[in-house]
């Protein structure tokens, strides 16, 4: 099922200085559809499931690296950050 994840903001990049306002990620299973104005996708996709989020949606972060040794998973994490 196709769903639009829309947010008030939506970054294409990590470092996007200028993100897409009032903007949806259009995904089908585990592919990304499109990325536009809510708006447009609702006319592009008028029977998709329409989650909303606060905040700003971004693309995930990949960490390439070796994972850092820590007592536990929690202390790993903020290794990395």
């Amino acid at each position: 099922m196709l769903t639009l994840h829309a947010a008030p903001l939506v970054r294409l990049t990590p470092d996007d200085a200028a993100p897409l306002r009032d903007a949806a990620v259009a995904v089908d299973g585990d592919r990304i559809a499109a990325v536009g104005p809510l708006d447009e996708l609702l006319r592009a996709y008028p029977r998709a499931r329409v989650r909303h989020w606060p905040g700003t949606l971004g693309p995930g972060l990949v960490h390439d690296a070796p994972v850092p040794d820590a007592p536990s998973p929690r202390e790993r994490i903020h290794a990395l950050l």
